[in-house]
């Protein structure tokens, strides 16, 4: 008996040593970013029995086995993989994930996974953790898309890249002319409707032009509520002209509009000529006495530009900003997600490698459900709870106590029956 009691008694002294273990684990990491408590479970180790059961017969009752358990071991150790709370860095590179993905970073032959958000960028424009290995994710092509189904790849961010000149070739117009207006009469003194708005566009080699757009009410076209002329020039050349027409509801109509629109301008540094569509369909003609607002609402010409800062949103897209004010998709953060993630397998560093059992990780982006989205410049934050761990620490410290007291109770019952011989 004595020496199934010191056995078992063992066995809870080196299980409370592990539990002792963990929750120092889990308070040394309570500020790692990203990081997991872990929590242990017991179970009894086997039983040693003394007398089986035995069945019920016309005589007697049955009774119940005698057994007397030899310990406990490890049952598992868990990862709990609840959401840390993000905390704000204001670093543009860190990232949290609220979610259940993983940031994936390659170390050189495998990809390994991790929660901790906390990247730079390297001297290369690569996007690195704090041991040099990339980010992995998709770049995107010339148009700014990202393809997902394509392997994944390191993300840079390609300092000194620079964005070609687009020219103008189509102009969205937009507000409203006012119809309260009389039909146009030249001067002296000029009297009706008649109103100019200023476009800037731009040709193939960036150069920025200046084109005045002149409405004049005139004659309503056959089968039109009203009617107004267009006219495009740059302050010495007219461009192009045309006729805007209109229901007796005020909305433009295209049937009584002047067919596919255009004006041209030809550069005189040796770019393209230019041939601009200009868009009428959200102009109205409503009566608002004495105001205009007609104006240029957009067009699809910009200058050249530099490559001068970048964003991350909560999709994981690399946002680029140029210098011309405009942006373009650099790249995207790519996501894991595991089917189950307690069975990856801690390594170092923090990183996480996959396991038959938890799953082939399903690469994805952010915001694709249950990945989850990214927050830049925060990192996620441990989801150790001190006043817990404290408690668990108090727990195990006990019960190693009290198997060491099994222990040495179990000497003085040794040391008695030793002493009976004399």
């Amino acid at each position: 008996m004595s020496t199934i009691a010191m056995n078992s008694a063992i066995t809870g002294l080196n299980g409370f040593q592990k539990m002792l273990d963990v929750v120092a684990n889990n308070i040394a990491n309570v500020n790692t970013s990203g990081y997991k408590h872990s929590k242990i479970n017991f179970q009894e180790l086997y039983a040693q029995t003394l007398r089986p059961a035995t069945g019920a017969n016309p005589t007697l009752g049955g009774s119940n086995a005698i057994q007397i358990g030899l310990g406990s071991n490890i049952a598992s150790i868990d990862s709990v993989m609840t959401q840390g709370v993000l905390e704000l860095t204001d670093n543009p590179t860190d990232m949290a994930i609220s979610g259940e993905g993983y940031f994936v970073v390659s170390t050189g032959t495998i990809n390994t996974y991790t929660r901790n958000g906390h990247f730079s960028v390297d001297a290369t424009g690569g996007i690195v953790d704090s041991g040099g290995r990339p980010l992995q994710g998709w770049t995107a092509d010339n148009t700014g898309a990202v393809d997902v189904t394509k392997p994944t790849e390191a993300v840079r961010i390609p300092f000194g890249d620079s964005m070609t000149a687009q020219a103008t070739s189509t102009m969205k117009l937009s507000g409203n002319l006012d119809g309260s207006q009389a039909i146009y009469a030249a001067g002296p003194p000029a009297t009706g409707g008649r109103f100019t708005t200023e476009a800037t566009v731009y040709d193939s080699l960036g150069k920025e032009y200046r084109v005045q757009m002149t409405f004049t009410k005139v004659a309503a076209p056959v089968g039109a509520a009203a009617g107004w002329t267009w006219s495009a020039d740059n302050g010495a050349t007219n461009l192009g002209t045309g006729t805007v027409a209109f229901d007796a509801n005020g909305n433009y109509s295209s049937a009584l509009s002047t067919a596919n629109p255009s004006f041209t301008l030809t550069p005189a540094n040796g770019a393209n000529p230019m041939t601009v569509s200009p868009d009428f369909s959200t102009m109205t003609q409503l009566e608002t006495p004495g105001r205009y607002s007609a104006s240029v609402a957009s067009q699809n010409g910009y200058p050249p530009g530099q490559l001068t800062n970048f964003s991350i949103d909560r999709n994981g897209m690399v946002v680029g900003q140029y210098s011309n004010a405009l942006t373009r998709n650099l790249g995207q953060v790519a996501l894991a997600f595991f089917a189950n993630p307690q069975g990856l397998e801690k390594s170092d560093s923090g990183l996480l490698r996959e396991t038959v059992n938890s799953g082939k990780p399903q690469l994805g982006a952010a915001g694709t459900s249950p990945r989850g989205t990214i927050t830049a410049g925060a990192l996620e934050g441990s989801n150790v709870d001190l006043a817990k761990e404290f408690t668990r620490l108090i727990s195990a410290q006990r019960a190693f106590q009290a198997n060491s007291k099994v222990i040495s109770t179990m000497d003085e019952v040794l040391g008695d029956i030793s002493n009976l011989k004399r």
